[in-house]
């Protein structure tokens, strides 16, 4: 049986797919893995099932092992990670936008509230993950969050400076 710190995996559409390291080459090179096992998940539903494991599942496979493998060599920028971050901060700036009424009055704060949550989950970069999801630059989100931050120091307590 591996180690379990060489192992990744990933669940896609009812598909579980897990990349397997047996060995550490000792190189600088990256490396895949030494198996994948692609399943159909006890979840799965009924067209999965009756479909299986298709081209068109081994295509999607490819790109996970693709982002498992970055994410074994300490790559978290690329791939999955990324997608799944932005995925994150598009449906929380939704959420946010959806619980105020979806007035342009209040997206700094809601920015703001993105950057602080990703910020203390200790994402390695909250300010260059949300101007990759909105679309801003750094120095646009700097001064939106800036906004925000002053009108919460009029509405209340001081907050430090994050970005």
């Amino acid at each position: 049986m591996p180690d379990p710190s060489l192992e990744l995996s990933r669940r896609d559409d009812g598909i579980v797919v897990t990349a397997r390291w047996y060995s550490d080459t000792g190189s600088e090179e990256i490396n895949g893995p030494d198996e994948v096992v692609i399943r159909i998940s006890d979840e799965a539903g009924p067209e999965v099932r009756l479909h299986g494991i298709t081209s068109a599942v081994l295509h999607r496979v490819g790109r996970q092992v693709d982002d498992m493998v970055a994410e074994f060599h300490d790559m978290p920028g690329v791939g999955a990670y990324q997608v799944m971050v932005g995925h994150y901060i598009e449906g929380r700036l939704a959420e946010l936008a959806q619980a105020r009424g979806a007035t342009a009055d209040g997206f700094e704060a809601d920015l703001l509230a993105v950057y602080e949550d990703l910020a203390s989950r200790r994402h390695a970069d909250p300010l260059g993950a949300l101007a990759t999801a909105t679309g801003r630059t750094r120095t646009d989100l700097r001064r939106l969050l800036d906004v925000a931050r002053q009108r919460n120091d009029q509405e209340g307590p001081s907050r430090e400076r994050l970005a």
